[in-house]
């Protein structure tokens, strides 16, 4: 059951957060009477989920019904962004990051507090985001402060007040993204601007809980794209997905009736014991993948591949330059129901032999 320090009508569950002392558990799937909605955490129902066709995506205030619908919208959006981020195409922005990436990794002071954060994250994903979607790096410098109200919204979809703000900066963002797929636009820059460097904080902040992964990589800095994969499963992002139902469905023997709403708790499901072997650890090795992350099904994330050339490029050569870096200050949380992530990771650096 979630816990409810301060609304009751607003999901909490305490043990998905990241830095929570005690690990996400799956539960049967279940109805919760005052969220109002199923609440699906196992592995095998979460799948089932993000599979079916008589679930739409839906956000937390949505009680209106949804009907069947025609998705042959939504599938040419998905085609048009897929021939848009071809493997060509992800290797030519690939070839552009490299320099800035390693010219800013080079760059980190040691022996001092740095935040890998402001300092690093930040500006290479702002950089990618302008890149991606087409604009210039000073138009992305001056966006950055609306896709950040857009970025804050999605954290927190319960605050009113995130979500007026939000949908003013969604104005104004789709002002400056007239031509490319869809999802390439405004949303994109969001995307890479904001929610890139949210997931790569999760995922450092896992890696300095655990030294040895962070040596093991050191040592190996070709296993960072394996151990990427492993990074999104146990760190995640986004703890929650909200679904409703546009007619009745009997999903793995929980019978939900049309405008129902489901809550999918995707971080509960990626640590699954019944899918995932010591899914409390961090092994950079393991090779089992199938989170859901980056979503599966019709519903999977389209720009996955981006997503995780992006995370590969720039964690490889933090970890390939430096051993597990000490903490300089606490980390400060940030965020809310929707995905919690660092606000700043400052540690100090050094330079390990053969980095």
């Amino acid at each position: 059951m979630p816990t409810r320090p301060n609304d009751p009508f607003i999901p909490s569950w305490s043990q998905d957060q990241l830095d929570s002392p005690s690990p996400p558990e799956p539960d049967a799937a279940y109805f919760d009477y005052l969220l109002n909605a199923w609440v699906l955490s196992k592995y095998a129902d979460v799948l089932a989920a993000l599979r079916a066709s008589s679930l739409a995506p839906s956000g937390p205030h949505q009680r209106k019904v949804v009907e069947p619908c025609d998705h042959s919208d939504r599938a040419q959006m998905r085609a048009e962004t897929i021939e848009a981020l071809s493997p060509r195409q992800l290797r030519t922005w690939r070839e552009r990051i490299t320099c800035e990436v390693h010219e800013l990794a080079g760059g980190l002071p040691t022996e001092e507090p740095v935040d890998l954060m402001g300092d690093y994250a930040r500006p290479l994903c702002l950089s990618l985001a302008a890149m991606v979607t087409g604009i210039s790096r000073e138009d992305g410098a001056r966006l950055y402060e609306k896709a950040r109200c857009v970025s804050a919204a999605a954290s927190e979809p319960y605050d009113l007040a995130l979500r007026l703000a939000a949908k003013g900066a969604n104005a104004e963002l789709r002002n400056y993204f007239g031509s490319g797929p869809e999802s390439l636009r405004d949303s994109g820059f969001v995307a890479l601007s904001q929610t890139l460097p949210c997931l790569l904080g999760n995922a450092w902040f896992s890696l300095m809980q655990n030294p040895r992964q962070w040596s093991a990589l050191h040592q190996q800095p070709a296993l960072t794209e394996q151990a990427i994969d492993e990074l999104l499963r146990y760190s995640g992002l986004a703890r929650t997905l909200t679904r409703i139902a546009t007619e009745d469905i009997d999903l793995n023997g929980s019978f939900i009736r049309k405008g129902e709403q489901i809550i999918l708790r995707i971080i509960a499901a990626n640590h699954d014991p019944g899918r995932f072997s010591c899914p409390h650890q961090v092994d950079v090795t393991r090779s089992d993948g199938g989170h859901f992350t980056l979503g599966a099904g019709p519903h999977s994330c389209v720009a996955a591949g981006l997503i995780r050339m992006a995370a590969t490029m720039i964690t490889r050569p933090l970890v390939q330059r430096f051993g597990p870096p000490a903490p300089a200050l606490p980390v400060e949380w940030q965020g809310g129901s929707g995905f919690r992530f660092p606000r700043s990771l400052c540690v100090c650096l050094h330079v390990s032999d053969g980095g």
